[in-house]
């Protein structure tokens, strides 16, 4: 069952934009968006195009003024606005999956990412450009994080000097230094930590226990104080850039009405 719903800011998987005559332009793009109502705008109607994208839920129509932009620029400009975020792992959950990280797969992605960045036809406004330099930094960020964390589980010791908080690198010295027994000392403090926001918290300390008698106990080590202890902290350090409400809003107004049609959900 699908319901009608007016003025939403835009979301999701951008399908397609066509003018008021018989040819039609198709551009595509996958994000999320919060419904919002742009401000009214006043246009003659044969300036309006009409721009189609869709996302899980919901299939959505906004028209614009052809005179102020492109159906290129609006795609471009959503994309930057969603996209510019690194999917390659850069740790891992078991000592068996250490050797499948790849730096030359976290190369590739960050290169094809930080080009798709760069050659984005944006809006002709400079709040758009300046989220545009925001989004490159972050990814600059993202990347040396992730390859630095990459290349810890053959040699900790480049996180020592790694330009990250002295509490990020309080879950590597042991590892750093080869100390056996500090890795086992941080390693259980890492454990309880953890413990204060799980639900069976005696279900990690006995885990703990049985992969601290394995041959391989090491390498559960680095599994956990670097996957968990950290990359979660470093983490923390990075600016995303996520969408705001504000720049959410800012979107929508480059539309005069934008309408939504969604599935009911039970």
């Amino acid at each position: 069952m699908k319901y009608a719903v007016s003025s939403w800011l835009l979301l999701g998987l951008l399908s397609a934009c066509t003018r008021d005559t018989p040819s039609e332009q198709t551009t595509t793009a996958t994000q999320n968006v919060t419904p919002k109502t742009p401000a009214a705008v006043s246009a003659p109607a044969d300036t309006l195009a009409t721009f189609r994208w869709e996302s899980e839920m919901c299939s959505f129509t906004g028209r614009y003024d052809t005179r102020k932009y492109t159906a290129q620029q609006l795609a471009d400009t959503h994309e930057l606005l969603m996209g510019g975020v690194l999917t390659t792992n850069e740790t891992v959950f078991k000592p068996e999956d250490i050797a499948k990280l790849s730096l030359d797969t976290l190369e590739a992605e960050y290169t094809k990412v930080r080009a798709r960045l760069l050659a984005l036809e944006l809006v002709p406004e400079a709040r758009w450009q300046k989220l545009k330099r925001r989004k490159l930094q972050s990814l600059d960020n993202q990347y040396r994080a992730k390859k630095l964390t990459m290349q810890a589980y053959a040699n900790p010791a480049v996180l020592l000097s790694a330009p990250y908080p002295a509490s990020c690198k309080f879950y590597i010295r042991g590892l750093a230094t080869g100390n056996d027994s500090l890795i086992r000392q941080t390693w259980q403090q890492l454990v309880r930590e953890q413990q204060r926001n799980n639900s069976v918290p005696e279900s990690l300390q006995r885990r703990f226990e049985q992969e601290a008698a394995e041959p391989n106990w090491r390498q559960y080590a680095q599994v956990e104080l670097l996957g968990f202890g950290w990359w979660n902290c470093v983490n923390e350090t990075i600016d995303y850039v996520e969408p705001t409400e504000r720049l959410r809003g800012r979107y929508a107004q480059l539309f005069t009405t934008v309408k939504s049609e969604c599935e009911e959900v039970d």
